[in-house]
């Protein structure tokens, strides 16, 4: 066991199986010793169960996975490679042998490194007579690297040496640029005093040798091996065989001490035949002359199979380099990394080959370079790969299309239904997507609820593209047992003719993008040149509006509302205006969707309820003030607490405050939102539903809540005298509220013919420009405190 054993937690647990197992005079219970017991350990533990004949890995924590180098709950023992199948199941087996607790150390070889750690199996039961083995890592795993610990082992002696050349071009003698430590040590040196030496100053007896022109020939291709007997710096001999091999200007030596060859061969095949990582021994012409354990296990071949091969037979692919592709015996292919290097063998010339299997290194790279170029979401290109598609295409000055795309509504989806739905709406929108292009098309995911195409097509070919989408997108999905209907806004670029540059063309669809949302969503637009005036002038609008902000620049204008009978005022309705200094009065309908976009919709909201709070403070006692809340403040972390506040501050009376919410705040978030408005309520507030009836309108809204009052769309009062429908949606509404018990307010009042109508369906209130339009603060002051006159308000 590893001398970390008692600070891992493996003593603790050993200590409590003794424990339970005196307990139970017998093998401890699974379900008592460790379903839920095992703390800190279970990350480093394994279960094992299963017929003897077929044990599994039945749960794996995360650092026994870790240490597995690969997932392992569900998988067979004997499927576990790199040595691990046969470790794991002498441990097993000896845990259920003796039902006592059993100690190994266990290597798992993975990319030519091995990682040793003790290994402690604890066998159990479980109530229901299951035998069950806990296998749990004692300390921390050592890390040796193999192919470096068989070559730094070996005794013969490597050398990388380069030629040094005179005036005239001639190879004088050779730089040592690296060796091992037999090599320093056959030469009475160290790696370090050696490397970088001239190899005639270590062995100044080659100055005068044949060894140094066997040196120098080998770099015209003339591979060999020769022995000689040189003089060391000690005054010792040196007798070696030196086998040579050039590339370029580089020299490889192999220097083999002839006087202890046997010893070296001994060992060297004691440190083959055992070793994990497969190798083999090959002649010089190629036939395989041994091959060791590890070898055949994992190709699959008999020894006597292997003998008969050559060096190529087992490669499937043409290769050149470390880099191959192998076929096991039963036709799968694995990816490894082939090393190579001469040894001598039985007196002859031989190549020892070793064979590190990365083939799941390989299939992990893979995976790493499409995640990091496709979205894990829907499995499309994300946006870094389309960039470099899109680049590539611009580059080649062929005609194509870029399409960028919103889908409309999405948000919604996601805050009714839940993110899952969201999900699985992608998914969904990806695959109508990819049925809408033809083979020469590329989509993209490029986040959230954004996509773009490539196309190389004509422009007409690209709008019908475009128009097939808007169509496929606008049909119902079936999420969660419900039909959703979203839509897309499509924005078009043409290369060539808006340009070659990717990002300029991403801007440029992206730009038409917006003006397709403009114009109502659910369309497609192919980019103009007056896009980007356009563009340019909501950005410098909302710049505008940002400093209005900062500045309070704004104005909050005030609209009486009246009682339907008396004409007497109840309240006004707090509305928001900007005095532009370059573009006079900038409409509400212009720059709020701007403020609602950019996330400003909140804190000028918030500014609004404190001035109209403060101003309402006041006026006569029986007039209320309205102010619209957004959405968007429904998503702050503290509506409520801001409504207090701006109560507290200006000391006006809640009954006195209206708040004006739209059909929306009930369709986002319905319980959240619902829970925030019982919370309004009970600071005294009254709460109304604006625009009722021109959006989702549900009568399960008033049945969730209970409004105060349900304001009628100007659309509907526009259309009355003029339409049959628009009369019975009024009277409809009316007496809803009615029967509810809560007051209605008619907006858009223009006429008498209008109010009269209005009157005879029993509407409680109404406001419009035929009672007054909205005003700045200091007027409505005045005409409030003139609420007593009915006539003077009308007159306004």
């Amino acid at each position: 066991m590893s001398g970390n054993a008692k600070g891992d937690g493996t003593e603790g647990l050993l200590h409590r199986w003794r424990a339970a197992r005196a307990a139970a005079r017998g093998l401890p219970a699974y379900e008592d010793l460790v379903l839920g017991n095992l703390g800190r350990m279970a990350s480093r533990s394994a279960l094992v169960g299963g017929q003897a004949s077929h044990l599994c890995l039945l749960w794996v924590g995360e650092a026994f996975e870790g240490w597995l180098g690969r997932e392992g709950a569900g998988i067979a023992l004997d499927d576990l490679p790199g040595g691990l199948a046969q470790s794991l199941r002498e441990v097993v087996g000896d845990a259920l042998a003796t039902d006592e607790p059993v100690r190994a150390p266990c290597a798992r070889v993975a990319g030519g490194v091995a990682y040793t750690t003790g290994m402690l199996g604890l066998p159990l039961a479980t109530k229901a007579g299951e035998r069950l083995v806990l296998l749990c890592l004692a300390g921390d795993a050592a890390r040796t690297n193999l192919l470096k610990t068989l070559f730094r082992s070996t005794r013969q002696g490597m050398v990388a040496a380069a030629a040094l050349r005179d005036a005239n071009g001639a190879v004088c003698d050779f730089r040592i640029l690296a060796l091992n430590a037999a090599a320093a040590a056959m030469l009475r040196a160290t790696v370090e005093t050696a490397q970088w030496q001239r190899l005639t100053t270590l062995l100044p007896h080659l100055r005068t040798s044949a060894t140094l022109d066997r040196l120098v020939a080998a770099l015209d291709g003339t591979a060999g091996s020769f022995e000689g007997s040189y003089p060391r710096p000690d005054g010792g001999m040196l007798h070696l065989r030196i086998e040579v091999a050039a590339m370029g200007e580089l020299l490889g030596v192999t220097l083999t001490d002839i006087g202890d060859l046997k010893a070296r061969e001994a060992s060297a095949r004691l440190l083959f035949e055992h070793n994990p990582v497969p190798m083999w021994l090959s002649g010089e012409d190629g036939a395989v002359l041994a091959v060791n354990d590890a070898a055949t296990g994992h190709y699959g071949f008999s020894r006597e199979d292997f003998l008969g091969f050559s060096d190529g037979d087992l490669i499937a692919s043409e290769a050149s380099g470390p880099s191959q592709r192998h076929r096991r015996r039963d036709g799968s292919l694995i990816d490894v990394e082939v090393f190579s290097g001469p040894i001598p063998f039985e007196g002859r010339r031989a190549t020892l080959t070793a064979c590190v299997d990365v083939t799941e290194q390989r299939r992990a790279e893979q995976r790493i370079a499409h995640m990091a170029h496709h979205d894990a979401l829907t499995g499309l290109p994300n946006r870094v790969l389309f960039h470099e598609r899109l680049a590539e295409a611009a580059a080649s000055g062929t005609g194509l299309g870029l399409l960028c795309l919103d889908l409309d509504h999405f948000k919604l989806v996601n805050d009714t239904l839940g993110h899952p739905a969201g999900d699985a709406l992608l998914r969904e929108v990806a695959e109508r997507l990819r049925a809408c292009l033809g083979p020469d098309g590329l989509v993209a995911r490029l986040g959230g609820d954004e996509f773009a195409i490539l196309s190389p097509a004509r422009r007409d070919v690209l709008l019908a593209l475009a128009d097939r989408i808007v169509a496929a997108l606008g049909r119902p999905f079936a999420l969660d047992g419900q039909d959703v209907t979203i839509g897309a806004s499509i924005g078009i670029a043409l290369a060539p003719e808006h340009g070659d540059d990717p990002d300029g063309l991403l801007r440029k669809a992206d730009t038409a993008l917006y003006a397709a949302k403009a114009d109502g969503r659910r369309t497609r637009r192919l980019f103009e040149p007056a896009m980007d005036a356009a563009l340019q002038n909501r950005r410098a609008l909302e710049r505008d509006l940002r400093a209005a902000i900062a500045a309070e620049a704004l104005e909050v204008h005030y609209q009486p509302l009246v009682d339907a009978r008396s004409l007497a005022a109840t309240g006004c309705e707090a509305l928001l205006r900007w005095r532009h200094p370059e573009r006079g009065f900038v409409s509400p309908g212009a720059f709020i969707p701007v403020a609602e976009e950019t996330g400003l919709i909140a804190p000028l909201g918030e500014w609004v309820l404190r001035q109209a709070c403060r101003e309402a403070a006041g006026w006569p006692a029986g007039i209320r003030v309205a102010v619209n809340l957004s959405p968007a403040q429904f998503r702050t972390p503290d509506l409520v607490g801001t409504v207090a506040r701006a109560l507290a501050e200006s000391g006006l009376d809640p009954s006195r405050l209206e708040l004006e919410i739209t059909e929306q705040v009930m369709l986002e978030e319905t319980t959240a939102n619902l829970a925030v408005l019982h919370r309004l309520r009970a600071l005294g507030v009254r709460i109304a539903i604006d625009d009722f009836g021109t959006g989702y309108a549900s009568l399960s809204y008033l049945q969730a809540f209970p409004f105060d009052k349900i304001k009628i769309d100007r659309s509907f009062t526009a259309a009355l005298g003029r339409e049959a429908t628009a009369m019975a949606i009024v009277q409809a509404v009316i007496g809803l509220g009615a029967s509810l018990g809560i007051t209605t307010l008619a907006e858009g009042v223009e006429t008498e013919a209008q109010l009269a109508i209005l009157r005879g369906c029993g509407c409680g209130e109404v406001q419009g420009f035929l009672f007054g339009r909205p005003v700045p603060a200091a007027e409505i002051r005045r005409l409030v405190a003139a609420s007593a006159r009915p006539a003077g308000m009308a007159a306004a």
